[in-house]
């Protein structure tokens, strides 16, 4: 398998019947980038997509592809170590999406935030949000994961299973950059946009139902009702 079939697969997974997955994380990334982006509109005169909404997607990418690949990688020492402490790590992520969640709701209510709000402030809080999606992520095992995991379970190929576990991961990513994207300038371009409050506290909202979520321990229920849709 090369890096490329393996960067499509994530991709066209996202746009497949795995799709039901990856609604793990996939509603949620997009109520956190409309969600800053909508807190930008209401208080910056220049809120174009280049400069305020791809570096939070690129941060979000590395963050995310880089752990969701360790966690795959079985067989490396320091991916033992992460698994061997997964439980800690989804609390202290459930924390990083709760005071995502309240970063939204008050970055237009508190004058301090709001002067903090810039492209570097955004950029470092996806990348801590890509970590902790990766961290709570349980993916479903496609056919290409699974021979992705096989190689990555065994100390002499794990190595490359992580490297194409990162593709893999980063294609996945890729794509939900896009669909993300391609709302927010709808988003942008609509009337609605005008209430953009509301909109906004509603993408807080959201992630805060993934915060509690996560911190209660309900992901796993979560994931099979989505899946029960089709199961």
């Amino acid at each position: 398998m090369g890096g490329g079939a393996a960067l499509w697969g994530g991709f066209s997974s996202f746009f497949s019947i795995w799709q039901l997955c990856i609604m793990q994380i996939s509603p949620f990334f997009i109520a956190f980038l409309a969600g800053i982006y909508l807190a930008t509109l209401g208080q910056k005169e220049e809120a174009g997509i280049i400069k305020w909404i791809l570096p939070p997607c690129i941060a979000y990418a590395a963050g995310f592809t880089l752990f969701y690949s360790l966690l795959i990688a079985s067989g490396l020492s320091f991916s033992r170590t992460l698994t061997g402490n997964i439980g800690n790590l989804r609390i202290a992520a459930g924390a990083v999406i709760l005071l995502a969640s309240l970063y939204i709701f008050l970055v237009n209510r508190v004058p301090a935030l709001g002067k903090m709000h810039r492209p570097p402030l955004l950029s470092g809080l996806a990348l801590l949000i890509g970590v902790s999606f990766a961290l709570m992520y349980s993916p479903c095992i496609t056919p290409m994961l699974s021979d992705i995991m096989g190689l990555a379970s065994q100390r002499g190929t794990a190595v490359e299973g992580w490297y194409l576990a990162f593709l893999y991961g980063l294609g996945t990513t890729i794509a939900l950059c896009l669909v993300a994207v391609a709302l927010i300038l709808f988003l942008g371009k609509s009337k609605a946009a005008l209430r953009l409050a509301s909109i906004k506290n509603a993408c807080g909202v959201i992630l805060l139902c993934l915060a509690f979520m996560n911190l209660a321990g309900l992901m796993r229920h979560y994931k099979a009702f989505v899946l029960g849709f089709v199961l």
